[in-house]
């Protein structure tokens, strides 16, 4: 007889959109759940917890109806994060925390506490045992990938495996693969037959647990699995085919069968994900070479990169990352030192581990603003519920925010909170704190290095295979996975692959398109206890590393730092070089290039979108106010003029995009604006500017 253990995992970002919940919810979830329940078919199901609020609110029907096949045993209820981290990525505490809190929800909800654990995105590292034992979990799923991984041969994968770290003892069920990519995307008969001979003998064991979004949320899967014109979909005539009383086939829950399986196999199991996230975490250059053995060796278990490769690929994950490391580290020590009631800033904390905002996969992920700036809003948040019961006022701490052995400088007033990096003079980080508008405005993503970016340049932007226009939603053909070939702009050209390897600062300056280097300076408060100034000193050639060097007729620039209400820069120098010095700021908007934002330059009301420059003479003042009605907020950026220094300049500005694989094909989207100063410097020449970065809210019309 074959178990066949079917289970789905729901989830939605924190910070998608409500309208991607509706669609999703009325495609796949709604329909999958319900389909499922009418035919009395046992499965797992787990939802993170942002999707289990939404259906409180959207849905509560569907919930009840969950905790009655809760009750009846129909259902079997996966634990997890709360907010869908990676376990793996987050301290021991908040792990505990968001395990915690989903299994209360569950409880709350469905009147039961799950046994099982759903581990996100497979991710896997020994240690999260002891952390799933405490909170009440005793068994999860993996992908069968990892246990050949660990030499457990694919004859043998049809069994329950048992592992342990520390003495305390988990039980892991594999996910079959191949099963994931039968179903739903082969004809019922051929899905059944691969649950029935896994391994071309009747199987004791078949596990198919994956997302439920591919259950009709996916692009082109919804009528193949659902129906369409009063015909039954895949979903109907699988579930048909596989009651058949003839079959030796049995839905079952998995704590039924641990209740009833005595014999475990031993397992020791490696940091590891599913195959195809091992592949992604790769840099482009090994996944390039990993493909080539791949396809020479198809059979063989090769392991790619583990998930936290994903913070060194992306420098914006890893800044993210560490800066909600510390967060949570000050969070805990003062809930154990002081006793302090910090709950709602733990709870914001924990929404910035959410995992989608910090990588990128088939999904836009990490390339999609909105998801990154829910997480910075939390982020952003739990600090301000910190400061007001631990430490309000100015903060200015050192820490190693990037992971690269230079210190970095938080500071933070009432109005702003800054990472600074005292080596390039820049702004890693820029986050408003105003009341209402809280914001992080350095929130701008750059395109990195991707294998799929590779391969739209090596084909000249026309990937091989069928359009996906071909492919159009049926009920006789089977979709595609999302994980063949996809659609892409067709107006692509070079210009939009342009590969930065590092973060984008907010506040930089450059010469003849050269890093200045910045030693020295200090940073103190003010005696007004409300603004805080850094003072450094630039050069052309990088001497940094000597700590005892410092030729003061090798000064480049001078840069002055005000941060108060406003921030004001202040730029001086002496060239000892001809050439351009450009004074940039980067910055991202909540209302994107949407109607919700505009820019006025010099009288001009300008598009986000658009490309545009304008040269203007000396000791001319300059203004820039760009309107976010969907965020509420006017940022001015003024440039004032040195007197007798100023010089003529050309203000340059230009939109910020990306392209980025998403499940519909390739997506251009817009991440931000740079505004750049750009001053054309003479030998010896003296020069001097003022830059006001200043934010207000929209004044509301009372008419």
């Amino acid at each position: 007889m074959v178990n066949f253990i079917l289970g789905f995992h729901c989830h939605q970002p924190e910070g998608n959109f409500d309208f991607v919940f509706q669609e999703i919810h009325k495609k796949s979830y709604s329909p999958l759940i319900r389909t499922l329940l009418k035919y009395n078919v046992k499965f797992c199901f787990h939802a993170s917890g942002v999707l289990l609020e939404w259906l409180g609110e959207n849905d509560p029907e569907l919930l009840s109806l969950i905790a009655k096949a809760v009750k009846s045993d129909q259902i079997e209820l996966m634990g997890g994060g709360y907010y869908e981290p990676i376990l793996a990525m987050v301290p021991q505490k908040d792990r505990i925390a968001q395990l915690e809190m989903l299994s209360e929800s569950l409880f709350r909800l469905f009147g039961k506490y799950p046994q099982g654990a759903w581990i996100t995105e497979r991710i896997w590292q020994p240690d999260i045992i002891k952390d799933l034992k405490e909170v009440g979990l005793s068994y999860a799923f993996l992908d069968d990938f990892q246990f050949f991984q660990a030499g457990i041969s694919p004859n043998d994968i049809d069994s329950i495996f048992r592992t342990e770290y520390d003495g305390a003892y988990l039980d892991i069920f594999p996910i079959h693969e191949r099963l994931r990519y039968k179903l739903p995307f082969a004809n019922p008969d051929e899905s059944l037959n691969e649950v029935l001979y896994l391994n071309g003998r009747i199987s004791n064991l078949s596990v198919m647990f994956d997302d439920g979004e591919k259950m009709g949320g996916w692009p082109d899967t919804h009528e193949w699995v659902y129906g369409k014109d009063g015909k039954e979909g895949w979903l109907d005539n699988f579930i048909k085919l596989a009651n058949n009383s003839h079959l030796p086939l049995k839905f079952e829950l998995p704590s039924s069968i641990l209740n009833n399986t005595s014999k475990r196999v031993p397992v020791y199991l490696p940091i590891s994900s599913y195959r195809e996230m091992g592949e992604w975490t790769l840099p482009v250059e090994k996944r390039h070479n990993y493909e080539i053995i791949k396809s020479e060796n198809p059979l063989a278990p090769l392991g790619g990169g583990i998930w936290h490769n994903f913070l060194t690929r992306y420098p914006e994950a890893n800044l993210l990352h560490k800066r909600m490391l510390n967060l949570s580290y000050k969070i805990n020590y003062a809930i154990k030192t002081y006793r302090k009631n910090l709950k709602e800033a733990l709870n914001e904390l924990l929404k910035s581990q959410a995992n989608d905002a910090y990588w990128h996969g088939v999904f836009g992920g990490i390339y999609l603003p909105h998801l990154r700036r829910a997480v910075h809003k939390a982020l952003i948040t739990s600090y301000l519920l910190y400061k007001e019961k631990v430490k309000e006022g100015m903060e200015i701490e050192m820490y190693d925010f990037d992971m690269d052995g230079e210190k970095e400088i938080q500071l933070s007033n009432n109005c702003w909170l800054i990472i600074y990096k005292p080596s390039a003079g820049s702004f890693l980080a820029l986050d408003y704190l105003g009341k209402g508008l809280i914001h992080s405005l350095s929130d701008v993503f750059c395109l990195h290095n991707e294998y799929d970016i590779m391969k739209l340049k090596e084909n000249n932007f026309k990937k091989d295979g069928k359009n996906l226009d071909n492919n159009k939603e049926n009920n006789e053909n089977p979709p595609q996975t999302i994980h063949k070939d996809v659609k892409y702009p067709s107006d692509l050209s070079e210009k939009d692959l342009i590969i930065y390897p590092d973060l984008l600062p907010a506040f930089e300056i450059k010469f003849n398109d050269r890093q200045i280097y910045f030693k020295g300076g200090s940073v103190k408060k003010n005696k007004d206890k409300k603004s805080i100034t850094i003072k450094t000193s630039g050069f052309l050639n990088n001497n940094l590393n000597d700590d005892n060097y410092k030729n003061d007729d090798e000064i480049f620039t001078s840069l002055k730092i005000e941060i108060g209400k406003s921030i004001g820069f202040f730029i001086d120098s002496k060239s000892m070089a001809s050439g351009n010095l450009d004074i940039i700021i980067r910055l991202t908007l909540p209302g994107g290039n949407g109607p919700a934002v505009n820019i006025t330059t010099f009288g001009d009301i300008k598009g986000l979108s658009d490309y545009f420059k304008k040269e203007l003479s000396a000791g001319v003042d300059s203004a820039v106010y760009i309107s976010d009605s969907f965020w509420g907020g006017n940022i001015i950026i003024k440039q004032q003029a040195g007197g007798k220094f100023s010089k003529k300049y050309d203000f340059v500005f230009s939109p910020i995009t990306t392209i980025s694989l998403s499940e519909s094909g390739f997506e251009r989207i817009f991440q931000g604006i740079e505004i750049k100063y750009s001053f054309n410097l003479v030998m010896e020449e003296v020069f001097r500017s003022i830059i006001i970065l200043d934010i207000e809210k929209i004044k509301k019309n009372n008419t």
